[in-house]
């Protein structure tokens, strides 16, 4: 007899069907009904189920994990009343191979120990439980496949429920010793092995295309060997992914094939397990555009998931891309910077209305207008700025607040916004990324930076007894002053420090690029803080100033500022290729060490020396 099991899973848009094929006693009547009536199924459900053809006695662990008691095969068919009854005792579990250097390949085979070696990497399937076991001399390439099919079997397979455990060899839990018995002495695996793997794997499989644009169905081989390219899979066409050798054949089909390619897809599988005197019990799975799974994709180097994203947000589209137009790239033009000239032209000069709240766990809490401009690195703050032709809603968000804090202070600022009516202009701003015209706000009065703590009146904590500010001088000529560690490490030719001491007194540092409005700035935080600072110049320093920063030690400084040549301010630059071609970005605002992107080449021009290129070592 031959059997339609449908699987339908309510979280996910692709159902399952499994034809199951009762061996022997199956006739051949009885066979070709079930393939006519499982397209049919097919097409009433969209075209969006994945079939998949299963022989009695080779199932696959998918179907067995269908049946949680086991299955029973029964001899005979309606007539016979099903007398004879046979237990088999087959579990939903399974082991891949993952074998190769430069072609990866994840092939399932038998689930012992005497399918291990030392030299690759394999995935136990339990089911609840995918491990990814790492022989001790596998290679980086098996690593990552191996990740890589383990995180699409539970995302794509598993909707997400099941749990990744990776394994070293040598360390595997008691749950893996239960399911493989004791574990043995294992093989050895070499990088020859590897080296044969991938000629073996670029040949295990081919693509072939049926079509009938010709007015008959015809069978043509796209490409002999393996990775293919995703692009070879057109939308209007169906393909067969040969992957004889592993006793699998892919039907795939496109969204946009006619009903005549999709039948005739599934039975030239059949025909072609014929020709190519393939074992009768090769599996034959039937996958819609979209809904392929992750044996499937491996066989492609270039395969995207739709909305799948890229890096921090580019997200990658089925549609064709357009074509790129190669510039040629001048170094000459890194200077003009219309982007950084835009970032400074302010939609006024911050004499409109201010609020400030800062972020609690009750909601916004309004900031008393005394401390305007003073932020704490342990809050978040949610100002809003009022002008005639609209308003800002700017989130600061401190460098050690809380997640908790940052969730909310996202939340609030929406809900601010819809009380606005949606017309404002929302931005969110990092501590030390402040903009300019975020600092213009605050009027005559510098912005206040605490380097961490909270304005919260039950969360406040003894301030140290010693502490060192930073106050700096914009690109917009605009100061900010930041609280920095006590360390002569800190200190900075370019700037004016204000160094506090527990007596309420201190000194103003004073360096020797500093400039009036930073001195001024001193003044400001001196009163803030309420100590009177003695004024001192770079080189002039007591012994008492040294003592106090933990000791005398090498800081940022430079010979050109004793010079009264033009002021360069350092600038910094991404190097890409993101968009096709060879492109130079220029970091916006006051960059710090935390712009150097590991994944990206930077180049820091600091104009009297070389520009420093920047690059991580793999």
């Amino acid at each position: 007899m031959v059997w339609l099991v449908m699987h339908l899973v309510q979280c996910s848009c692709f159902i399952d069907i499994f034809n199951l094929i009762s061996g022997k006693e199956c006739t051949q009547d009885e066979s070709t009904a079930a393939a006519i009536f499982a397209v049919q199924m097919d097409d009433y459900l969209g075209g969006k189920p994945v079939q998949s053809r299963e022989i009695q006695g080779y199932e696959s662990t998918e179907f067995v994990g269908y049946f949680k008691g086991g299955i029973k095969y029964k001899a005979g068919g309606v007539a016979s009343g099903f007398n004879h009854v046979v237990t088999n005792d087959l579990s939903a579990q399974r082991l891949l191979h993952i074998k190769g250097r430069r072609v990866v390949r994840a092939t399932e085979v038998p689930l012992a120990w005497t399918s291990f070696n030392k030299g690759d990497c394999f995935i136990i399937d339990l089911g609840t439980e995918i491990y990814q076991w790492c022989g001790s001399s596998c290679n980086k390439y098996e690593r990552l496949k191996a990740t890589q099919v383990a995180v699409g079997i539970r995302d794509n397979e598993r909707n997400g429920r099941s749990k990744l455990i990776t394994v070293e060899e040598g360390s595997e839990p008691e749950k893996l010793i239960e399911v493989l018995g004791r574990k043995p002495a294992l093989p050895e695996c070499g990088d020859d092995d590897d080296e044969l793997a991938d000629i073996t794997n670029r040949r295990s499989a081919k693509l072939y295309m049926v079509s009938d644009a010709s007015g008959s169905m015809k069978v043509s081989m796209v490409a002999g060997e393996n990775p293919f390219c995703m692009a070879m899979l057109l939308s209007e066409e169906c393909f067969i992914l040969d992957n004889g050798a592993a006793r699998k054949i892919f039907v795939w089909k496109g969204k946009d094939a006619n009903p005549q390619e999709r039948k005739a897809a599934m039975k030239n599988a059949e025909q072609f397990i014929q020709q190519m005197n393939y074992p009768a019990n090769t599996q034959i799975q039937v996958l819609p555009e979209g809904g392929e799974t992750p044996i499937f994709k491996q066989f492609f180097k270039d395969w995207k998931d739709k909305d799948q994203s890229d890096g921090f947000g580019k997200v990658y589209v089925t549609e064709r891309v357009a074509k790129i137009e190669q510039i040629e790239f001048d170094a000459t033009k890194l200077h003009e910077s219309p982007q950084m000239a835009a970032q400074h032209n302010m939609v006024d000069d911050g004499s409109g209305k201010v609020e400030i709240w800062r972020v609690e766990s009750s909601g916004r809490v309004p900031v008393e207008p005394e401390t305007y401009g003073q932020f704490y690195g342990g809050d978040c703050y949610i100002i809003l700025y009022t002008y005639p032709k609209g308003q800002i809603i700017y989130t600061w968000q401190g460098a050690h607040t809380t997640k908790d804090e940052l969730t909310a202070s996202a939340f609030l600022t929406v809900q601010l916004d819809r009380l606005l009516n949606g017309q404002a202009v929302q931005i969110r701003v990092s501590q030390g990324k402040e903009p300019a015209h975020l600092l213009s706000l605050f009027k005559n009065k510098p912005l206040i930076v605490y380097k961490d703590g909270t304005s919260k009146k039950e969360g406040q904590k003894p301030t140290p007894p010693t502490r060192l500010f930073q106050i700096r001088r914009n690109l917009a000529a605009i100061t900010r002053i930041a609280e920095v560690d006590v360390d002569a490490m800190s200190l900075n030719s370019n700037d004016v420090f204000v160094l506090k001491l527990p007596d309420s007194s201190g000194y103003t540092w004073v360096g020797k690029g500093a400039n009036k409005e930073e001195e001024q700035g001193a003044q400001y935080i001196a009163s803030v803080l309420k100590c009177q600072t003695a004024k001192i110049n770079e080189g002039q320093e007591p012994e008492e100033f040294w003592k106090a920063l933990g000791g005398k030690k090498k800081y940022q400084t430079s010979s050109q500022l004793l010079t009264k040549a033009e002021d360069h301010p350092p600038r910094l630059y991404g190097c890409s290729n993101k968009t096709g071609r060879f492109i130079i970005e220029e970091v916006p605002g006051e960059f710090t060490q935390d712009d150097l992107a590991e994944d990206d080449v930077m180049l820091l021009d600091a104009w009297e020396q070389v520009s420093f290129v920047f690059f991580k070592l793999y």
